[in-house]
């Protein structure tokens, strides 16, 4: 007997990753949009590493414009590091064109687990979930 999670993960939208942008790239990039050389641009991510993580060890939520970094504490007592992100970025690519990847089960977007229930369902006679 097969689980629902079977069906959102086979059928659920998914986006295709492409590889990860690597720093080089990412510093090119800023590089680019900005009057600042690549090492200056280097210096001021470690500094902001450095400063974000002196901030987080005084267990200060620290938002730098870019997300917003709260440490938490985990039951076994070690620490973690939530993040949210800025909402412009998350308008960003929620807006009509804004995300221009690929995306697998694309026709699946909006249907309700119910519906990739029945899907899986069709598909897979012999193993349906109840």
């Amino acid at each position: 007997m097969a689980k629902k999670i079977q069906a959102i993960a086979t059928y659920g939208p998914r986006i295709d990753l492409m590889e990860a942008a690597d720093v080089e790239r990412f510093m090119a990039l800023i590089t680019q949009r900005t009057t600042l050389s690549s090492g200056v641009v280097k210096n001021v991510q470690e500094s902001e590493v450095e400063t974000l993580i002196g901030l987080l060890k005084e267990g200060r939520p620290v938002h730098t414009g870019v997300a917003i970094f709260t440490p938490s504490i985990n039951l076994d007592g070690s620490f973690d590091v939530n993040v949210r992100v800025d909402k412009r970025i998350l308008s960003a690519i929620n807006s009509i064109g804004g995300f221009t990847g690929k995306i697998t089960n694309n026709e699946n977007i909006g249907k309700a687990s119910a519906d990739l229930e029945a899907i899986w369902n069709e598909h897979h006679p012999q193993d349906q979930i109840d």
